[in-house]
């Protein structure tokens, strides 16, 4: 099965989806990535680039098919709608994937909201489609999958979220192991595994 990530800003995907990816590479799907934004204009003078280096990073550890890096302004992803449109159709024509994780329909940061609607756009005619929790930015969120996650999935998360030291640095709440070690317990007990990750179903195709 081929399944494709998409992260609006590069730790995304780690930071909802990163055990479930570990998961699945391990069962033998081919991972690809797909990220919009490096953030560059939100970081200091002199860190531009710092994000994709930590990404990259990333890439390294969990090895994915491949992956693909786009330069999209930070919260101004709508005014690039369309492009970030043709983007998600050329990635379909190219990987014709089986499974498309992504960011949730009730996320309320901006690009997040924008990466959301193109992507049930790109991909309205097939495949699945699963859309990942970050709490931070959702006031609900419809917990209609839970993804069991062994101890060794959840470790790879957090040696995943670990590459990203200008993050941890700022004192993210949401990098913090007790907060992930906690949220995977919850979904955990909610799907009857030790942990979870919980997804909102878009569309699944048996």
């Amino acid at each position: 099965m081929d399944v494709a990530v998409l992260s609006p800003h590069t730790d995304d995907s780690e930071l909802s989806a990163g055990g479930t990816i570990n998961r699945l590479q391990r069962d033998g799907h081919d991972i690809h990535y797909v990220a919009f934004s490096t953030c560059d204009e939100s970081l200091p003078a002199g860190k531009q680039g710092v994000l994709r280096r930590e990404f990259e990073s990333v890439m390294e550890f969990v090895d994915p098919t491949e992956y693909y890096v786009f330069d999209y302004v930070v919260r101004r992803f709508n005014e690039r709608r369309q492009d970030i449109l043709e983007d998600l159709v050329a990635l379909r024509e190219e990987l014709d994937p089986d499974l498309i994780i992504g960011p949730s329909t009730s996320d309320h940061h901006q690009d997040h909201t924008v990466v959301a609607k193109e992507m049930i756009r790109a991909f309205k005619s097939g495949p699945s489609i699963i859309a990942y929790e970050q709490p931070w930015n959702t006031t609900s969120f419809d917990t209609d999958l839970f993804s069991p996650l062994t101890a060794a999935d959840l470790d790879s998360k957090l040696t995943q979220l670990s590459q990203y030291d200008s993050q941890i640095e700022k004192g993210r709440p949401y990098f913090e192991e007790e907060f992930i070690r906690g949220l995977a317990r919850v979904r955990g007990l909610q799907g009857n595994a030790r942990y979870a990750e919980a997804f909102e179903v878009v569309r699944w195709l048996l």
